[in-house]
Order: C-alpha cells, then sequence, then structure tokens
C-alpha cells in the first residue's frame, strides 16, 4: 500500500469467531494496514492474539453468568444499542478507512444504527462478512434484516 496505511475497524462485538478474528487482523496488519479488532471479552476460554493490530473490547463490558446463560444474554441485549452507538461515534471509527462487521448481533436493531444506517456520504465504508447468509433457525425479524443489510 502506497502513502498512509488503510484504517480498519474490524468488528466483532459478540467475538463469535476470536480465532478467525485474529487472524483476519494479523494478516491485514501485515499486509500494511492500520487495524483495531473491536470485540468483547470471549467468555468461553483464553484467546492467542496476534502482532500488529490492536485490540479494543469495547461492547458487553457487563456480562455477568456463565457463558451462554440467558443472564448473560440479557445483559448484552440491554448494553447492545448503547456500545454501537458508542463505537460509530468513535473517532477511530469516523476516521476509518473501512469498517468490516464480522457478525451484526441483533441484525434487526444494527440495520437502524449507526454506522450501518448513516448514509453513504457520511460513514466510512462498509464490509459485512456473511457467514451464514441464510439463518437456519432465524429468529423473528431476522431475514427481513439481513436483506436490508445486505
Amino acid at each position: 500500500m502506497a502513502g498512509s496505511p488503510l484504517n480498519v475497524e474490524l468488528v466483532d462485538p459478540s467475538a463469535f469467531t476470536p480465532p478467525y478474528d485474529h487472524a483476519l487482523a494479523g494478516a491485514l496488519a501485515r499486509a500494511g494496514a492500520d487495524v483495531r479488532l473491536v470485540t468483547s471479552r470471549f467468555a468461553y476460554g483464553d484467546v492467542p492474539r496476534g502482532e500488529g493490530y490492536a485490540v479494543r473490547e469495547a461492547f458487553y463490558r457487563w456480562a455477568p453468568g456463565a457463558a451462554g446463560s440467558r443472564t448473560r444474554r440479557a445483559a448484552k441485549l440491554a448494553q447492545h444499542v448503547p456500545d454501537m452507538l458508542r463505537f460509530a461515534a468513535s473517532r477511530a471509527t469516523r476516521r476509518a478507512d473501512i469498517v468490516h462487521f464480522q457478525w451484526l448481533t441483533v441484525q434487526p436493531l444494527d440495520v437502524h444504527l449507526p454506522p450501518l444506517a448513516l448514509p453513504a456520504a457520511r460513514r466510512p465504508p462498509l464490509v459485512l462478512t456473511a457467514h451464514d447468509v441464510l439463518p437456519r433457525e432465524p429468529r423473528p425479524g431476522q431475514l427481513d434484516a439481513q436483506r436490508r443489510l445486505y
């Protein structure tokens, strides 16, 4: 990459795929990008981190209960909108060249939240990795939200 490095915000709010997230962040960094992985603490164990990129655990900082428990899911859901709004308003997000969402945790809400809902002229380019193009067991509103996101 010529000139200043590409500034990438790689986002996985629920830390669904930490090994993939860290591998992608590391590969982008080795290719010359300035990468920041924005995620949450992985509740199922330690995650080895690569080098050359920053990690910010900005989502779901208060998540009581065991991994996968109803209590934990409820706490994360209560924090989702404020955390997404905080992420969208951050200086790092506003100056990013690309915002790459690995997952959108609550798609029926996420489609209405910045940076996704901002007009294209007011937001950085967005990338969404479509891991499950069609969900196996869609939740209410999920299919419609996915169509709008894609």
